[in-house]
């Protein structure tokens, strides 16, 4: 008699493996993908399901690697550059919470050759940038989101943030004011207004942007504290007082608001 070894087909392996992965078998269902691959080395939809489950086991270069060798093969097809951005972005996050900084970067730049409109990778590069202190960078960065997406209120608030730190006021209120237009219950970015116009000396502006700010969030320690500032700058003791007090009372940490009481007081205020 005949006898024939056992043979599992590929979409035997690749039912086998889903059904481990559904009972978290996680391991035996990366082998089960392994062995489907075996069989069909070119098959794009097993590459991205062992790239999937290899990532919830953590092993993140592992899925990257699979996706890259699909790709190599199969350069035509529509869907695998998109799961391969989006795997080098999650790569990319799993680095940086390493503290491997460089390898973040290099993991998000891998992701916009593939998808340069890919507005995660886009804000986590610009926020490198603005960490390390590379302003001119993040502010591109920045600024390219923008033009992506013109409605973005966190990225223009990002981008006002960096003009901020460069000393570049005027185009920072511009930015403050465009996501005010998009988003005009913000109290942060009055806030950030308003320490703009603190910064040029536009007190009375600086006053009403502080204002609002608290009217609409009146926890805002930061907001009661910079509107105390500009009480101050106008001779406006007791009220700068009022404001540096409730500042202090909502965030005990707040150190800038009790010097500001200090110099006050030593002031005989």
């Amino acid at each position: 008699m005949l006898l024939l070894a056992g043979c599992a087909s590929l979409g035997g392996h690749v039912k086998n493996a889903g059904e481990l992965e559904s009972a978290g078998k996680i391991d035996e269902a990366i082998a089960a993908y392994y062995r489907a691959l075996e069989q069909e080395p070119k098959h794009v939809d097993v590459s991205m399901r062992l790239s999937r489950v290899l990532e919830k086991k953590g092993l993140a270069d592992e899925a990257v690697r699979v996706l890259e060798q699909a790709q190599s093969a199969h350069l035509e097809h529509t869907g695998i550059a998109g799961e391969l951005a989006d795997t080098y972005f999650r790569r990319g996050e799993k680095y940086r919470a390493e503290g491997k900084i460089s390898d973040a970067f290099e993991s998000w730049q891998k992701t916009l050759k593939l998808r340069p409109g890919h507005m995660e990778a886009n804000a986590q590069l610009a926020k490198l940038y603005s960490d390390q202190g590379e302003d001119d960078k993040a502010a591109a960065q920045y600024q390219k989101m923008t033009r992506q997406r013109p409605r973005d209120f966190e990225a223009h608030r990002s981008l006002g943030l960096v003009y901020y730190k460069q000393g570049n006021y005027a185009e920072a209120i511009l930015q403050f004011q465009q996501v005010l237009r998009l988003n005009p219950r913000d109290a942060r970015v009055y806030n950030n207004l308003g320490s703009v116009y603190l910064k040029v000396g536009r007190l009375d502006d600086a006053i009403a942007a502080f204002e609002q700010a608290v009217s609409l969030d009146p926890g805002l320690s930061v907001a009661h504290n910079n509107w105390g500032t500009a009480f101050f700058k106008q001779g406006r003791y007791q009220r700068a007082r009022q404001e540096w007090e409730l500042s202090l009372k909502l965030d005990q940490k707040n150190e800038t608001a009790r010097r500001n009481l200090d110099s006050l007081a030593a002031l005989g205020y």
